[in-house]
């Protein structure tokens, strides 16, 4: 008579791995199920390849940078902060860095180190990893139907992923199995990627703004902002600025709505420093050129494209420079507007948008609502984040809740100090 295991996961990412993992410490018999020839693909490029894993960052604080209302998502983020995500690793052997800007890397090691700190423990716990299982049917019983035959479980956790970066494994094949059981889903779409815009920016490519400050302006949608460097790319702009509002861009888009990308180049200065400043240049250097000018600003080929868009030469020197042509170029500086017709292709995001509705699972637990014995955990909920670990955050925090629930439902108690170690959470 065939095994049943006490939890099948499928999908050896990042979140599934972390379940894996937690449900192994739990006492559990786990089976993890993982269609390509190694696990973690994604995972190991994550940040570049050097793991930003999480951020440190307070419940609340975190809450509002997921696309959800934060309501639903702080149960789990209180129960889940950075501090608990850092001690889980650091009982795994992977102990933390933590940037000036917050992000938290591993130290001594890369993602990769973090990939491999998870399988070890899951082959150290007893756990067992099966590449290669491309499952291809779900029954709830739990009947597991894959290419090559079947097996079963009693639990099975959903942690398939995105349909980002399909090289590494994740090719959106959840949404299928979750479509079957009659579960609510929405259509995947790039959530973290690049934006085409409208008019022609080549001439553009390669320059980079380390900061600046955004508004994503969607037809009848409230405006969304964000900060951070800003590139121009051949046929894209990008930047983590751009990143964080293309998961917006793209509903737009797909809506059929207008869509303008507004960007201020000085967000350290307000229009006032820049009329003092032009009014300073004038009377230092008044042979100077407006383009040569305004590269104390932006890139010297951005300041000449601005210059264009405001209807002024840039070798107009600033002497000669009128009250109407200086509002323009300010103008300019502080809301370029770019009409954006498109994102970089589902393939090329480094997250995506959809999956399984929230409506559909209860995120205390992470089980789904209708169906016993069924959870879910990362990329494949219907839920994403900004840049800087928030969404690996996600991942951690719901495979090791959905290990949790999964132990306590079969008597384990998943609670032990010694294995997850739990840190109170602050607002």
């Amino acid at each position: 008579m065939q095994d049943v295991a006490d939890l099948a996961v499928i999908g050896g990412g990042a979140a599934g791995l972390a379940c894996a993992a937690a449900a192994c410490r739990a006492g559990l018999d786990v089976v993890v199920l993982e269609r390509t020839d190694r696990c973690g693909n994604k995972l190991a490029v994550t940040g570049g390849g050097k793991g930003n894993f999480t951020h440190a960052e307070s419940p609340r604080a975190m809450a509002g940078r997921f696309d959800c209302d934060p309501r639903l998502i702080m149960p789990l983020l209180r129960k889940f902060p950075y501090q608990n995500i850092i001690q889980f690793f650091s009982s795994l052997g992977i102990e933390a860095r933590i940037d000036g800007d917050g992000c938290v890397w591993p130290r001594g090691t890369d993602a990769s180190g973090i990939r491999d700190a998870l399988l070890r423990e899951i082959a150290t716990s007893g756990g067992s990893v099966k590449t290669g299982s491309r499952v291809t049917g779900l029954e709830p019983g739990w009947r597991i139907r894959m290419a090559d035959g079947s097996t079963a479980a009693r639990n099975v956790c959903l942690a398939t992923g995105g349909a980002s970066y399909p090289r590494t494994g994740s090719t959106g094949d959840g949404l299928a199995l979750c479509r079957s059981l009659g579960l609510k889903t929405v259509d995947w779409f790039p959530a973290l990627a690049s934006l085409k815009t409208k008019d022609d920016l080549s001439e553009l490519a390669g320059v980079t703004q380390p900061r600046v400050d955004m508004t994503l302006l969607v037809a009848g949608d409230e405006p969304r902002v964000a900060d951070g460097h800003f590139i121009f790319a051949h046929a894209h702009v990008s930047g983590s600025s751009v990143l964080n509002l293309c998961g917006y861009a793209a509903r737009g888009l797909a809506a059929g709505k207008t869509v303008v990308l507004r960007v201020n180049w000085v967000p350290d200065r307000r229009a006032s420093d820049l009329a003092d400043e032009f009014a300073a240049g004038r009377t230092k250097h008044p042979k100077k050129q407006l383009g040569t000018f305004l590269g104390a600003f932006v890139a010297r080929r951005l300041a000449v494209r601005l210059c264009a868009m405001a209807g002024v030469p840039a070798e107009r020197i600033l002497a000669e420079l009128t009250r109407a042509e200086q509002e323009s170029i300010v103008r300019q500086l502080a809301s370029t507007e770019f009409l954006i017709v498109g994102t970089e292709p589902m393939d090329r995001a480094t997250v995506t948008g959809g999956g399984v509705s929230l409506d559909e699972v209860d995120l205390k637990t992470m089980r789904a609502r209708r169906f016993p014995g069924l959870y879910f955990a990362g990329e494949v909920l219907d839920v994403w984040a900004e840049t800087g670990g928030y969404n690996l955050h996600f991942a951690w925090a719901t495979g090791i809740m959905a290990a949790e629930s999964v132990a306590a439902g079969l008597g384990h108690d998943p609670n032990r100090p010694e294995q997850f170690g739990h840190v109170p959470a602050s607002a």
